[in-house]
């Protein structure tokens, strides 16, 4: 008998077709994914921000090696969809046709109110170099450390002495 008896063997599934799978999800090509956020001139940065992830993130999207899951790949399929529909004729930069002027909303009469004070400016501090569960953490260890002093003092002083 040999060890490799003994050792499972490893299940071999067949290949998902990827047209399929990403037909299934509703998202373009990769390459095509590229091509529309390059047309409309954003960064995989500017990208990035509106989905919450990070530019490494949004080019392993355009890459095709992962894809989004959950609601950011619905997010991400309707926004891809936005820019395709909206290729030939809102590309900022084309020569094609300049797009209509948006429509105003119909104007509401408001009561005049008072203008509120301008939000304030953000302060870039200094970051904290401890994340909250170490601190927390410290925190609990120091409160452990007090405990276990307070009662070895408890025990010097209410303990008699050795003969």
């Amino acid at each position: 008998m040999t060890v490799d008896q003994f050792l499972p063997r490893q299940i071999v599934r067949p290949p998902l077709e990827k047209s399929s799978a990403r037909r299934a999800a509703g998202l373009p090509e990769p390459g095509e994914r590229r091509r529309l956020r390059e047309q409309w001139g954003l960064t995989t940065r500017q990208v990035a921000m509106a989905f919450g992830v990070t530019p490494a993130t949004v080019r392993s999207w355009e890459c095709g090696r992962t894809a989004p899951r959950g609601v950011r790949r619905e997010a991400y399929r309707r926004f891809l969809a936005g820019l395709a529909q909206h290729n030939a004729v809102d590309v900022p930069g084309s020569a094609g046709p300049r797009p209509a002027p948006p429509v105003p909303p119909k104007a509401v009469p408001r009561k005049a109110v008072p203008p509120s004070p301008p939000p304030p400016a953000h302060v870039v501090g200094r970051v904290d170099p401890f994340p909250p569960g170490r601190v927390r953490r410290l925190r609990m260890l120091g409160a452990a450390a007090c405990a276990w002093s307070l009662a070895a003092l408890w025990v010097i002083l209410t303990c008699p002495p050795p003969l």
